[in-house]
Parts: structure tokens; sequence; C-alpha cells
């Protein structure tokens, strides 16, 4: 005879175990639920992940992007020195696991060596050394939606050592990016060329590009060759150009969104053989989402595919700007989670509408505790991979038209 008492009891139990928003061997597969419409991905150079986070990758992604191990500085410290053992690991994993890889980056200020612009020491050949700099007061928090503090290397300080010429810049550059993407030629769907190269404020009438490293150094056209380096190193590879807060002012055609689009269609002219432009979207919960759709608009019309390449929405309120290591123990109001599941379903309801010309949409980090933003909580897995509201508010935006 059934033991009714007992077997009620024992679905009682399950209730109470089960977190409210599942577990990851009953969720559905994000990659599963953007199949046939674009690309789902996740930032992480996989060198120390633990098997639940191996697990977590391989059920939920498509494509992996690294978040380090590729920039000029770890892949290319010195002029006659490539460190490969990382990202070589790293495409390794992903090819026996059947995940697609994209590459980040290859040209950056913030992080490209200093031996890029330098003159070389006729007695030594060693790059010389630069004038050493004063110490500077840190800056003040950022405000919202301005400028991301440097993350060191040679970009955002002057270069107070003897300078290379155009011509010895422009081939180390050279010579960097056909090493590095012939390197993984047919194994890499495509690259980041340039990052982040327009100066944050501006009116939106120039290009506004960095007054630092390759634009003053080189110049503008840098940029163009670099895509044109790239595409005959690899060309069947995917190449962008990258860069956060590029969105905003899209819907008046002002600001950092409107020199974008001056940059874009300069490469476009040029020559360039740039296949699509990357919107960071480290965004918050009061994002203007207006701009965001426009955005994506303005770069289709161009005839140009659309990323979004390194997705986070904080759930602290506002987007700081700050690296997750400054976070601190915050404390989060219970409900911002639900508003950061809201502003996520808005975001991939939209990704839905234009899903025609985006060809991917990547998470920077694997959880809250596997990003940049330590502290503000603003992925879509917890620290210990469970799914938070704002992953069941994701998967029900694949259902909207």
């Amino acid at each position: 005879m059934i033991n009714r008492k007992l077997i009620t009891s024992f679905f009682l139990i399950v209730a109470i175990v089960v977190p409210a928003y599942g577990q990851a061997n009953t969720q559905k597969a994000l990659k599963d639920a953007y199949a046939g419409k674009f690309l789902i991905g996740a930032a992480n150079d996989l060198t120390k992940i633990s098997d639940a986070e191996a697990a977590n990758i391989k059920m939920h992604y498509d494509i992996i992007t690294p978040e380090n191990c590729m920039k000029p500085q770890p892949i290319h410290p010195s002029e006659d020195k490539y460190n490969f053992v990382t990202s070589d690991a790293m495409v390794e994993w992903c090819q026996k696991n059947g995940l697609k890889v994209w590459g980040h980056t290859l040209a950056w200020h913030s992080q490209s060596p200093a031996w890029f612009f330098q003159e070389k020491n006729a007695a030594t050949g060693e790059a010389a050394a630069p004038t050493p700099q004063p110490a500077t007061t840190p800056a003040a928090a950022p405000d919202p939606n301005g400028p991301r503090p440097g993350m060191g290397g040679f970009g955002d300080r002057a270069n107070t050592g003897p300078q290379a010429s155009r011509e010895v810049i422009l081939e180390r550059l050279k010579n960097h990016i056909m090493t590095v993407v012939g390197r993984y030629k047919g194994k890499i769907t495509g690259w980041d060329v340039f990052n982040e190269s327009i100066a944050d404020g501006g009116d939106g009438k120039t290009e506004n590009l960095r007054t630092s490293s390759w634009y003053k150094a080189v110049g503008p056209d840098v940029i163009t060759l670099a895509f044109k380096w790239a595409h005959e190193a690899d060309p069947n590879a995917q190449l962008y150009y990258n860069d956060y807060n590029i969105e905003q002012g899209a819907v008046k055609n002002t600001g950092k969104h409107a020199s974008s689009i001056l940059l874009l269609k300069r490469l476009i002219a040029e020559g360039a053989p740039i296949t699509g432009v990357g919107i960071q979207g480290h965004w918050h919960l009061d994002t203007n989402l207006e701009d965001v759709e426009k955005a994506i608009e303005n770069y289709a019309s161009l005839g140009l595919k659309v990323s979004i390449t390194e997705l986070d929405v904080t759930a602290t309120g506002t987007n700081s700007g700050a690296f997750g290591a400054g976070q601190g123990n915050r404390t989060i109001p219970p409900e911002n989670y639900q508003k950061q599941a809201e502003v996520y379903k808005k975001l991939f309801e939209i990704f839905m509408r234009h899903a025609d010309v985006i060809d991917r949409v990547t998470f920077w980090g694997l959880s809250d505790t596997r990003s940049w933003r330590r502290g503000q909580d603003a992925l879509l897995f917890d620290g210990q991979l469970n799914p938070k509201p704002a992953f069941n508010a994701v998967i029900e935006a694949s259902s909207s038209k």
C-alpha cells in the first residue's frame, strides 16, 4: 500500500532543498535558448576554473573570449618575446570542448607595452627605458556613465623616453598582428582589432581619438592599417572595432556615439576590412535602453554586424566604473536583483528584435565572484553558480519577437 504521507513529506523536502530559481542540472542552457539567433559567450582565460565552472561553460556558452591573456602586454611583453602558454591552453581547451574562441585584443592603448613606441638603445638593442614619472594622486570615483580607469601599461602615460619613428612603430605593430593572428589562423572566429580608441567626453563632431600611444605616435590611420594586417594574416576571421559607452547619445547622435559613427565611416572609406562593431555593454539599472537599441540600428545601417562583447549589469544601482577588486563588500537591496532581471530581460528583447544583425552576446565573466565587478553582482550566476532572477529573465526573453 502506498504511504501517501511519506510521499508528501518527500516532495516537501525536495521543494525546500532546491533553490527557488533552480539548480544547474535543471536549467535550460543559454546557448540553446538563443540557438539560431546569435551566439552566447563568456569571458575568462580558463586558467584556474573549477569542475563546476567548466561544466557551466560547456552547458551554457557557444564562444569564449580571453579576458586578459591575448592582450598585447601579456602575450608580447618584449619585442623578441611572445608568451603563448595561457592562450594556447585556452584555445586547445575550447577546441576539445566544442567552443569557438574570440580574440581580444590586438591593439589597446591601455595595455600596449612601452617597447612598441621606444627607440632601441644603440648599444644594447633593447628599448630605451622611459623617464620615471612622479606618482599622481588617484582620481576620484568616476561618473556613473563616464570613463573607466586605466589598467596600466604604456597607453595612458606620456612616452617620455626616446620615441621610435612612425615606420618602426608600425612595423612592430604589423609583426605583432601577423604573428598573433597567424598563430591562431583557423582556430579563432574573429578579433577585436582595436579596442577603446575613442576618448571620453567630446561633442561628437570629431572622432575624438585618444591622445596617447598609437594615435599620438603614429596617427589615426594606424587603425585602418591594423585591420588590413589582421585580414592578411587570416582572411576568414571576423574583424571588429570594440569600445565602451559608444551607445550613449545614439538617439540624438551626439557624444561618443556620434564620434564612433565618424570613425567607422572613415574606416570603411579607407578600405578597412571591418566586419562589425562591439558594444561592450557595461551597464547598470538606469541604462538608457533607447540609446542601446538605436545604436544597434545605426551601426547596422553602415552595413556592419553588431556584437555585445562585455555584458554585465550592476545590481548596485549605478555603474561605478570601478574594477571589481575595489568594490569591497556592499549591501545590495534584495529588490535590486529583480530590477536587474528586468533590465536584462529588456536588453535581450532588444537583441532579439535585431537578431538579424547581432552576431554574439558575451558576458564579461563567469559568475558574480569571477567578474571584474566583484561586489556589484553584475552577472547571471552567483558565486556558487546558482542562477539568479536575471538568468530566468534572459531565458524568458528568448521567446520574444
